[in-house]
């Protein structure tokens, strides 16, 4: 389906938020199991945590690769 036809319904109307929203997870890929959801959460959990050093070293790094 493309970005165009994930607009409109089959019926010709538009499309509600929550449809639109189903289309871009699917164009997305997503992995709506429970599994796969705690697993992200374990991911973000389990993160070290950065000093504020590390804060400024990351942003430094992002914004010089943003400029190239």
């Amino acid at each position: 389906m493309t970005s165009k036809q994930s607009k409109t319904v089959k019926n010709g109307s538009s499309a509600s938020q929550i449809e639109k929203f189903r289309e871009a997870a699917r164009e997305l890929k997503t992995d709506q199991s429970d599994a796969a959801f705690e697993a992200v959460v374990n991911k973000i959990a389990h993160a070290p945590k950065l000093t504020q050093e590390q804060i400024k070293e990351l942003v430094r790094r992002k914004r010089e690769e943003a400029k190239r």
